[in-house]
């Protein structure tokens, strides 16, 4: 009884310095900053994101001039020659050198290149919105396995409480047994309960021992780190549904990906579509041909060049229309996930409100449930009380423990994943 109330008192103690901010270990915020630099899909996803700004770049680029060199070295087995009337003269040289610099410049293009460059922002925009997605998703799973420790914790603190109340329990049974004044059977089912209880420690260590490690593979550290974290206060915040509805409708930074990616489909479309369009071209250069024959072997051009492909078998209509309908498609699926985060949202907050009312249920009891095993265990002993009321006593007092502690846990949770939800963690 002296460990017990030892025990309680230190459960008390750490419940009260945790409003007040004292930590003890790694704080949540410290994790997500760990895990944030570290996470190899958030950092596949930054990479992404770099991709995204390269083809944006190489987009850009096509409205830049662009400049081609090139040579080359001719040799023919005759010298080229030709008739004139009955005269032949020659016109080339079997062996010649040939080089060659030209600039060329789009001047129109029918919005293909402009047209490429809205769509790569818009998918550069969706990578953005992406990366920030990406960085939520990663603190909620860290926030999870941090709150599952904690929880477990707490599990491990009342089995252990447990099983120390059954083994006072059991040595009282003894003492009385051995004076006579209780059957065996109680001393056998004291015995049975106790080793139950020590089986509910082992599988509460066990499951802390995992839950530590899935939270040391997400801070990609070894699984057998020693962890040591800090309690999360309690604070309700004040919310009203509605509105935080609204908000996650414009905050979820997978809608705005989405939003992004149909609008770069748009211009994606625009952009193929343009291409059977007319497009004006400048080009200039000097071209030099060794040719001791000819007059003037170097010559600077300049020329503005015009094309229009009057009919291409409908390829790049037929690719646009295809663009369109991925757009479409795209607009739908946002139409579905913004009616999934509405529901994510609202579970969320009725999880908290649940859990609210939880807190309050299971708190009023735990004084109650210590009372009630004293009272029992007193009349046991005074042979007044039977030893199932006590077992029976002190699994109730363990079964409003275990409520409690997850009720918290519950709440705590609750509260990240609504500002999951809304876009807000």
């Amino acid at each position: 009884m002296k460990k017990i109330f030892i025990l309680i008192i230190i459960c008390a103690a750490l419940q009260f310095l945790s409003p007040l901010g004292i930590s003890f270990g790694e704080t949540l915020e410290e994790a997500w900053k760990i895990g944030l630099q570290t996470d190899h899909l958030l950092k596949a996803t930054e990479q992404d994101t770099i991709s995204r700004q390269a083809t944006l770049n190489a987009a850009k680029g096509r409205r830049l001039p662009t400049l081609n060199i090139g040579a080359g070295y001719t040799i023919l087995d005759n010298e080229p020659a030709a008739f004139a009337q009955t005269i032949q003269f020659t016109t080339a040289d079997d062996q010649s050198l040939t080089y060659q610099a030209m600039f060329s410049l789009p001047l129109y293009t029918h919005f293909q290149i402009s047209s490429a460059i809205d769509a790569a922002t818009a998918n550069l925009s969706a990578g953005k919105f992406a990366e920030q997605a990406a960085r939520q998703k990663v603190k909620l799973k860290i926030a999870e396995a941090y709150i599952a420790i904690l929880l477990g914790i707490q599990q491990t603190d009342v089995a252990i409480s447990h099983e120390q109340s059954l083994a006072a329990h059991a040595s009282d049974v003894k003492n009385l047994h051995d004076e006579g004044m209780v059957p065996v059977n109680d001393l056998l089912a004291a015995k049975v309960a106790l080793a139950n209880a020590r089986q509910l420690t082992l599988k509460t260590q066990n499951r802390l021992d995992i839950a530590q490690s899935a939270y040391n593979r997400l801070l990609n550290r070894p699984l057998d780190y020693k962890v040591q974290i800090s309690t999360i206060p309690l604070l309700f915040p004040a919310i009203d549904l509605t509105v935080l509805s609204r908000d996650a409708l414009k905050k979820r930074p997978e809608l705005a990906a989405l939003a992004e990616q149909i609008e770069a489909l748009k211009w994606q479309a625009k952009s193929t579509k343009a291409e059977s369009g007319p497009k004006v071209t400048l080009m200039s250069g000097y071209d030099y041909q060794e040719n001791s024959h000819q007059l003037h072997e170097g010559v600077w051009q300049t020329m503005v060049l015009a094309s229009w492909d009057i009919f291409d078998g409908n390829v790049a209509k037929n690719k646009s229309l295809a663009l369109e309908a991925q757009s479409r498609s795209l607009a739908e699926q946002r139409q579905e996930m913004g009616t999934l985060i509405q529901l994510q949202v609202r579970q969320a907050w009725l999880d908290l409100d649940e859990s609210r009312k939880r807190i309050e249920v299971t708190k009023e009891t735990l004084e109650q449930a210590e009372e009630n095993l004293q009272v029992t265990r007193n009349r046991y002993k005074e042979g007044i009380g039977t030893n199932t009321e006590v077992l029976d006593a002190e699994t109730l007092r363990t079964i409003n423990y275990v409520n409690y502690d997850k009720a918290g846990n519950d709440a705590v949770l609750a509260i990240i994943r609504l500002h999951y939800a809304t876009g807000s963690l």
